[in-house]
């Protein structure tokens, strides 16, 4: 196999290695994705919960405030117990919703952003390993012809400065 079908094999495998690893690190931000999806959906779920008891709540607050002006005792103080209930309960939904947005809008999905990076990375590195092995080597022994390097001829004229790279081997 010559050097160009060895480039041809090697590049059709990168390309089917490579979408491979596309649809995979796609399938990981997908799962991440429907997890964070999850976690808004009962939060949200949360904050209509707490709407539905506020409305209640209100509509005991208003009932609270007719019995009281009717009358004094009992019943007045028993509406507004459950309607301080309400609240309190209402303040919680609200607080743990929030706090659960909160901690959410910072999560990025990181589990498939590290995939990508550590792929891109992998990626570069087996292309300067193969780069470096398509590089011709030379042959050792006998049968390699020695290099050549033409030498101008003498003229009348000084030498000029020495080059300043030297070849050192």
């Amino acid at each position: 196999m010559g050097v160009l079908g060895r480039i041809t094999a090697s590049l059709t495998e990168v390309r089917s290695r490579s979408q491979k690893l596309v649809q995979l690190n796609l399938e990981l931000l997908s799962a991440e994705l429907k997890k964070k999806a999850q976690k808004y959906g009962g939060a949200v779920g949360m904050l209509v919960a707490a709407g539905l008891l506020a409305f209640y709540a209100l509509g005991f607050a208003l009932t609270t405030i007719t019995v009281a002006l009717a009358l004094v005792l009992p019943l007045w103080l028993s509406l507004l117990i459950v309607t301080l209930a309400l609240f309190l309960i209402i303040a919680i939904l609200i607080l743990a919703a929030r706090s659960t947005l909160q901690k959410l809008k910072s999560a990025a999905p990181g589990q498939a952003v590290a995939e990508a990076q550590a792929t891109v990375a992998t990626l570069k590195a087996g292309a300067a390993k193969t780069a470096g092995s398509l590089r011709p080597t030379r042959p050792a022994g006998p049968a390699a012809a020695p290099e050549t390097h033409e030498t101008p001829e003498p003229s009348a004229s000084p030498p000029a400065d020495p080059p300043s790279e030297v070849s050192r081997s």
